[in-house]
């Protein structure tokens, strides 16, 4: 006899395959565990050890809670791939195509200023690191990333305040550096 993976939620609507309830949220699952530790089979470990936990703990999602599954979802991918950060030191720089309907130079620019931004990003703690990956990337809310990450909305406006911080002082350092370089100064003499 086969073995049924049928899950009485939600309770509404009656019971529902695990797959169909976690396939719509594999690709965000997936960039939201890139974001977090910044290499492609660290990202699909994780999320593939958060879908085995997912599956197996599936009995503690509670929808009257208030949190939708994508947010408990993500929350395990989160801290899986923050798991998977603490057991890695290097990372990869993050990079994305050129857009071909742009100008060839503001689309270099604007690539120059992403690869600026994500720069800072990549040297964040992970804590903060998360948070704008969730708020910026994923477009979650500030009580979801709160309930995801397991601290106080507070907190979490508290991390994306130092985020936004500590990337405007990376950006304003690579401001200050390319102006004196062009003036032929050079920063380390």
């Amino acid at each position: 006899m086969k073995g049924s993976h049928h899950f009485p939620i939600p309770k509404e609507v009656g019971p529902i395959d695990f797959e169909t309830l976690v396939q719509p949220h594999l690709t965000s699952a997936f960039r939201v565990a890139f974001l977090i530790v910044h290499d492609y089979h660290l990202a699909q470990d994780a999320v593939q050890e958060a879908l085995w936990e997912a599956y197996q703990s599936l009995y503690r999602f509670d929808k009257q809670k208030g949190s939708s599954f994508r947010a408990w979802f993500i929350k395990i991918v989160t801290h899986r791939a923050l798991n998977m950060v603490r057991r890695k030191k290097k990372t990869e720089p993050y990079m994305d195509s050129i857009d071909p309907g742009q100008n060839p130079l503001e689309s270099i620019l604007q690539k120059e200023k992403e690869q600026q931004i994500w720069r800072a990003i990549q040297m964040m703690t992970p804590k903060h690191r998360s948070a704008v990956i969730l708020y910026y990337y994923e477009e979650f809310s500030i009580a979801e990333i709160a309930k995801i990450l397991g601290v106080f909305e507070g907190t979490v406006k508290s991390r994306l305040h130092k985020a936004r911080k500590l990337i405007a002082e990376k950006m304003q350092g690579k401001k200050e550096t390319q102006i004196f370089t062009e003036l032929g100064v050079n920063m380390h003499d």
